[in-house]
């Protein structure tokens, strides 16, 4: 479990997997990565023996780690370093797994050419109004998923110990953003299999701020050029749509005094987000989704800045 800031969940997300109803024996590694709130003192102190007398289930012990901040995939590398079992699982200290979430992810491993197992995710109903928005459309790219997929999430996702040893571990450098898609193509590419099986759900605790939710963001489009494989089905109408916005803004910027281009853009835009929207409406009935165009044409712009300095960063050979 990698946790950086996660104050607010990380007790429940240690909770929903220690309390998992299974007979299978499992150990758990939690990494705090250098966090600059009481991620660490919490877990710290739910921990430390007496042990809570609620806490149940087949688990082998809990080890936790405290390390310099240097980024999710360094968070991650440290944990594998001390993990023991023929399987590691890979839960967010932000994600809350159903209680047979272990037993229905580990069912999939009958073949042995599967490398790596993930389940779906899903909205918390009492979420701030960013981060349903953030969730209701990560929920939507879910629904088009295949069972055998190109890419399962790191913040619900089990995979053969054995895989980290015959391609490596996290790219580092990569930091806190596209990190399971460089390692999900890696395995790919070694010609194993991934399997997305929507049977196992868990809670997924998006930002809860608004400036949160850009900054993740940010860094998502930052990254993702480093990254070629196609994750969503959705992915190329996102290129898209933050390739429209991206040249609305560049048009404000560069061509003073003349708002007709931008704002033609942005209203098609806007045009190209309706029936989503619509769609999204009808299935969560969320007055909040009311907001989602106008989210995501700021979210989009933040996102082509991100990716253009992720550009550069590339063509001059760094991240």
């Amino acid at each position: 479990m990698p946790a950086y800031n996660n104050e607010d969940t990380i007790i429940k997300s240690i909770l929903s997997i220690v309390n998992q109803k299974t007979g299978l024996k499992f150990e758990v590694v939690a990494v705090d990565d250098g966090s600059t709130d009481n991620t660490y003192t919490l877990a710290e102190n739910f921990l430390n023996p007496p042990a809570p007398p609620f806490i149940k289930g087949g688990h082998g012990g809990i080890k936790l780690i405290k390390k310099k901040h240097g980024g999710e995939a360094s968070a991650l590398n440290e944990g594998l370093k001390h993990c023991t079992g023929k399987f590691i699982a890979i839960v967010e200290a932000d994600v809350e797994i159903e209680d047979r979430w272990i037993e229905k992810v580990i069912r999939e491993f009958a073949d042995t050419k599967v490398a790596g197992v993930g389940g779906r995710l899903v909205t918390p109903e009492k979420s701030s109004w960013i981060a349903r928005l953030a969730g209701y459309e990560i929920e939507s790219k879910f629904e088009t998923k295949e069972r055998y997929a190109n890419h399962i999430t790191s913040a619900n996702a089990v995979y053969r110990a054995e895989i980290f040893k015959e391609i490596g571990g996290f790219n580092e450098n990569l930091v806190n953003a596209v990190l399971d898609s460089d390692l999900n193509r890696r395995i790919i590419e070694r010609g194993y299999k991934l399997i997305y099986t929507k049977d196992a759900s868990a809670l997924h605790h998006f930002k809860p701020t608004f400036n949160g939710y850009l900054k993740r963001q940010y860094s998502y489009a930052r990254y993702r050029v480093h990254e070629r494989l196609a994750l969503y089905p959705a992915d190329r109408f996102l290129a898209l749509n933050v390739l429209i916005c991206g040249m609305s803004a560049l048009s404000i910027l560069t061509i003073p005094f003349t708002l007709w281009l931008p704002a033609i853009l942005l209203s098609l835009s806007i045009l190209l987000q309706l029936p989503s929207t619509f769609k999204l409406i009808n299935a969560k009935r969320d007055p909040i989704l009311c907001l989602y165009p106008f989210v995501i044409i700021i979210r989009n712009v933040v996102s082509a800045f991100g990716y253009g300095i992720g550009i550069i960063n590339k063509g001059l050979n760094r991240y």
